[in-house]
């Protein structure tokens, strides 16, 4: 895969984030049961997806002939947010 494509699929990825994202921060901001707990994970997430972008972002500008590290990189911090999605599904189902 080409750099330009693995940057559209990732955007695309980045994408679908953010609007979950934004549907569970507005739902577990209208709960009350382990409210900050919630909001605190989902803030954490968030996080990790904006780092995704500012380096997707980088990557399309640079569009660097071996760009190996700079994948391992975007798929890492991916990997991560997968990792704490799961993590905040399993510890509180009914908030997120």
């Amino acid at each position: 895969m080409d750099v330009k494509s693995y940057c559209e699929n990732m955007r695309g990825e980045i994408e679908e984030w953010k609007s979950t994202i934004n549907k569970h921060f507005l739902e577990a901001d209208r709960r009350s049961a382990d409210r900050d707990k919630a909001l605190g994970a989902i803030h954490k997430i968030n996080d990790r997806v904006s780092e995704l972008e500012q380096a997707v972002d980088k990557l399309e500008k640079q569009c660097p002939a071996d760009w190996s590290d700079e994948r391992a990189q975007l798929d890492g911090i991916l990997s991560e947010v997968k990792r704490l999605w799961q993590e905040a599904t399993e510890g509180s189902p009914d908030d997120l």
